[in-house]
Formats: C-alpha cells, sequence, structure tokens
C-alpha cells in the first residue's frame, strides 16, 4: 500500500490557499491535516495537533508571523520538522536566509503542478529540495554515486562563506584575496557544480556537508 504523505499548508490568501491544498489533493497520496492563515495560526496548529505532518508548506509574506519568523520558531519547538517554502521571492538572500534557517526547500509560486509534486516528494524522501539544484549535475551526483567534485581549498572557502550574510567584496576581505579572485572561485563552482547562483551555491554547500542548517 502506497504510503500517505501528510501535510499542512500556511497561506494568508484564501483563494491561493485554497488552490494549492486542491492541487496537492489531486496529485494522489497526500492527505491535508492543517490549514492556516498565517504563521501564529500555523505554529497554535501544529502545537495541538495529536501529531505532526510530514511536511509544511508555507509563504514568506504572511500577517502576524511571516515566513522567516514562523520557521525560526518552528526550528525550536520542532527542529526535525520539513518545511516547504512557497513563495514568489526569488531574491537570492531570501533563499539563503531561508535555507540558513533550516528550509528544506524553496519553490517558486510560478512553479508547475508537477514540480511541486517533485519538490514534496523529494523533501519527504530526500529531506531537501532546491529546484535549480534539483536538476543539476552534482545533485544526480550525490543522489546515485556520492562522488565530491574535486574542489580546491579556496573554493571550499568561498562555498561556506556563500552562506553568510557577506557581500562579495567582503567574502574577498575574509579570504583576504581580491574581488577577481573571487569572481573567477565563483565561476570555476558554477561549472563544477552545474547551478548559476549564489542560492545554488549554498545548497551545494548543505549537500555536500560543507554547512548545516540551524
Amino acid at each position: 500500500m502506497e504510503e500517505t504523505i501528510n501535510f499542512a499548508i500556511a497561506e494568508d490568501h484564501e483563494l491561493v490557499r485554497k488552490g494549492l491544498i486542491d492541487m496537492i489533493l489531486t496529485f494522489g497520496g497526500f492527505n491535508m491535516v492543517i490549514e492556516a492563515v498565517n504563521g501564529k495560526d500555523l505554529f497554535n496548529k501544529l502545537s495541538v495537533a495529536p501529531s505532526l505532518p510530514d511536511i509544511v508548506v508555507m509563504d514568506i509574506n504572511m500577517p502576524i508571523w511571516d515566513g522567516y519568523e514562523t520557521l525560526d520558531n518552528i526550528r525550536k519547538k520542532w527542529p526535525a520538522l520539513k518545511v516547504l517554502i512557497l513563495t514568489m521571492h526569488a531574491h537570492e538572500f531570501a533563499i539563503i536566509k531561508m535555507f540558513r534557517s533550516g528550509a528544506n526547500g524553496y519553490l517558486l509560486k510560478n512553479s508547475s503542478a508537477k514540480e511541486l509534486y517533485k519538490a514534496m516528494s523529494s523533501i519527504h524522501q530526500t529531506g531537501l529540495y532546491f529546484s535549480e539544484i534539483a536538476s543539476s549535475n552534482l545533485y544526480h551526483r550525490l543522489q546515485t554515486s556520492r562522488v565530491m567534485p574535486a574542489l580546491t581549498d579556496k573554493e571550499i572557502q568561498l562555498l561556506k562563506l556563500c552562506h553568510t550574510d557577506l557581500t562579495y567584496k567582503e567574502i574577498a576581505d575574509r579570504m583576504e584575496i581580491s574581488e577577481r579572485s573571487v569572481a573567477g572561485y565563483r565561476i570555476s563552482l558554477f561549472e563544477k557544480l552545474g547551478v548559476n547562483s549564489r542560492a545554488g551555491l549554498v545548497v551545494c554547500a548543505i549537500q555536500m556537508g560543507l554547512i548545516s542548517v540551524e
């Protein structure tokens, strides 16, 4: 018998929330157990639930508690609870901040239903999903052979620092090299890891065990 994945959803726009629930239920094998109108409402309902859902799907922009505050509180009380961020925020630093806070996945609201299914299934099975990394060469290698790409010490150092709020200029100062050198290492990492953004590098670092989410 196929396993049922129980999910909770937090989204303040009712039409969007209802539409997402209906969409996820059409995938088959998913069961909605908590419906919340904001992060605080989600937290309160999780606190009294007889059992936790397998996955929480939530937005960033919500009243009372936004996604950042909600995720911080979830991680403090239920560190192992899996959370997929579903939002319109495409800015790299929003993505990085969410992964640093412990998000298991990050997906834009203009993604297809197929990708939403893929994200929720991947998070349930492997604990991590990021749209760019999911189709990259590194992700495929890690999911199959576990062979790591050969990285230099400086590339590894840059990977770790991409996880911070530092600008590339500040990263260059921290590494005691020029901004041009940082750009060179960044391009090299893009080629080796099969991504094209700083957020992609952060997820690679998480996958490789170089950094950990809180």
